[in-house]
């Protein structure tokens, strides 16, 4: 299966631009495509882009290399005259708000934190070539609360 097709599965808007290997560590550059997108503050859709800005979100590794998207994200004029935000950044879906990994990601970190102490889990997750703290892994399974199921 192609590297863009498992991509699309995340968000169809998205592109790849190119993929570099370093280290231990593929970086798959990528764009958002869409020329539409509602804002997040008050709903109405803008056709207007402002910017575009970079972001980079880990992903569950590929073999025996960290994942890392470094994604090139639009950010949009809101139309609304009454919004109170100018502008506004497409919401990227597979992750959440200012998270630096993807929710398949955060799901999988849960899900071994579940089955272990947190040491273990870091210990393990460390070995599939994920870089995690134990503390993060706590951070994770504190916020789902009971979101989540094994």
């Amino acid at each position: 299966m192609e590297l863009d097709v498992l991509l699309k599965e995340l968000d169809e808007n998205l592109t790849i631009n190119r993929v570099e290997k370093s280290g231990k560590a593929l970086y798959i550059y990528c764009d958002i495509n869409c020329t539409v997108a509602k804002c997040k503050y008050c709903g109405m859709e803008s056709h207007s882009v402002h910017s575009r800005y970079i972001r980079t979100i880990s992903d569950l590794p590929i073999q025996d290399y960290q994942v890392k998207l470094v994604i090139t994200v639009p950010k949009f004029f809101c139309a609304n005259e009454r919004c109170s935000h100018k502008t506004f950044a497409y919401l990227i879906p597979f992750a959440a708000s200012n998270s630096l990994r993807t929710k398949r990601l955060d799901d999988y970190i849960y899900r071994v934190g579940m089955k272990n102490s947190s040491l273990e889990a870091e210990k393990q997750i460390s070995d599939s070539h994920v870089s995690v703290s134990n503390n993060t892994i706590l951070r994770i399974i504190k916020k789902s609360g009971t979101s989540h199921r094994l």
